[in-house]
């Protein structure tokens, strides 16, 4: 990781922004999901919730990036933190009143959801335009790291308000990240962040998905992303919080999330020491790490109360998630480095925009299944079936006759 890159203006009013909104969207899932808990909410009921903010993420992500490439993507990041601190405030709001129901707490998820498809867009494609090609690689990982900071801070403070005060303050924390965010993407000078006219706004998005498309090694990456992200959301982020309420409670779930984002930490430095070392079929096979916490989770709610420690339990489900998020971003890190060196610059803000809809569309659907999954079979076995999922991704996309020909010769975008 090259920290002297933060002393170049463009780059640290980036990262700066970047990690503001991180920290952000660290707070909001955790506070949206206890808010949830707190209103009555069953499995189904708390997966429709969750997923209202990843439906609007996943339906305007590549509109985002087409967004991005016809305006300065100074003002649209601008504008995607000002609605998403409008969907945590009016949130937040509704709770402080009295006001709030599920519906409408899933409507203010769906605006936070929304800022955050032009969020995504605008500032990761900006990345190789702000520092040139030749610091492309040790920004990406520095541009992670800010990110994963962010994450570690938004989550366990999360966990912490949620605990020690209410979700709705959680909230109120939350827009007020995404606030500070916009005066540090004003920060941004508008002739590095251009914009590009005159080319139609659905043949830039039909050019993205061909390129993706005919690129077979990143469609086998975007497989597993896919399938590791519906199994992460549907196990994690909706059974999750009933397994904390039912053993070690509310602060030690945002800490073991928080624990969860330091393996982002630990995985963007183990990436970034590798660099070319690590190819992405190796990098595939450490991102099977996604199913423990699953596994984990599972036993806590076979096995009968007071048979394990809830501290065990907290203990062993923090190791599980800092494995899963420690190889998950050893193979985000891969896939990303090598879609900054392979992609054309026209081409890279929309498979940039593809590869968040692969990651974003298994979230919605993995929340919105577990809950009649868990109605079907029960909890346990649900977790399972999710566990092996990912366990048959990671298998299928390591021995992809495509990625190991990009993991053992020289790159190819037509590969």
């Amino acid at each position: 990781m090259n920290g002297s890159l933060l002393r170049l203006p463009a780059f640290r009013a980036l990262w700066v922004g970047r990690l503001l909104s991180w920290i952000g969207s660290g707070l909001g899932p955790i506070a949206f999901a206890f808010a949830a808990i707190d209103l009555g909410a069953d499995p189904v009921e708390l997966g429709v919730v969750v997923a209202s903010r990843a439906v609007p993420n996943v339906v305007l992500i590549l509109f985002g990036g087409a967004v991005s490439d016809r305006l300065p993507k100074r003002t649209v990041a601008m504008g995607a933190s000002i609605l998403s601190a409008v969907g945590l405030a009016g949130a937040a709001g509704l709770l402080a009143t009295g006001l709030a129901d599920l519906p409408l707490l899933a409507v203010a998820a769906a605006v936070s959801g929304a800022g955050a498809a032009f969020f995504a867009s605008a500032t990761n494609a900006v990345l190789c335009d702000v520092v040139g090609e030749p610091l492309t690689r040790a920004a990406t990982v520095l541009n992670r790291t800010g990110m994963n900071i962010g994450l570690v801070v938004g989550i366990a403070g999360g966990g912490i308000l949620v605990g020690f005060a209410t979700p709705e303050v959680a909230l109120a924390v939350g827009s007020l990240a995404f606030t500070f965010a916009v005066a540090a993407f004003a920060a941004l000078p508008r002739r590095v962040i251009g914009s590009i006219r005159g080319r139609s706004f659905t043949r830039d998005l039909a050019d993205g998905l061909a390129f993706v498309v005919r690129t077979k090694w990143l469609l086998a990456c975007l497989t597993l992303v896919f399938v590791g992200q519906l199994a992460f959301a549907g196990g994690v982020q909706v059974l999750g919080p009933f397994a904390a309420d039912d053993s070690f409670g509310r602060t030690p779930w945002g800490l073991a999330g928080a624990v969860q984002t330091v393996g982002l930490i630990v995985g963007a430095t183990i990436a970034g020491r590798l660099r070319a070392r690590i190819r992405l079929p190796r990098a595939a096979v450490v991102a099977g790490g996604m199913g423990l916490p699953l596994v984990v989770l599972a036993l806590i709610l076979q096995l009968p109360r007071g048979v394990v420690d809830p501290l065990h339990w907290f203990f062993w489900l923090s190791l599980a998630l800092f494995a899963a998020s420690t190889g998950l971003q050893v193979f985000t890190v891969s896939v990303d480095t090598t879609v900054q060196l392979l992609v054309p610059r026209a081409l890279r803000t929309q498979v940039y925009a593809c590869l968040t809809v692969a990651a974003l569309a298994g979230m919605p659907i993995g929340q919105m299944v577990i809950g009649p999954l868990y109605d079907l079979v029960g909890a346990p076995l649900a977790l399972a079936i999710l566990a092996a999922l990912v366990a048959a991704a990671v298998v299928a996309v390591s021995a992809n006759p495509r990625v190991r020909r990009l993991g053992s010769s020289s790159f190819s975008s037509s590969s």
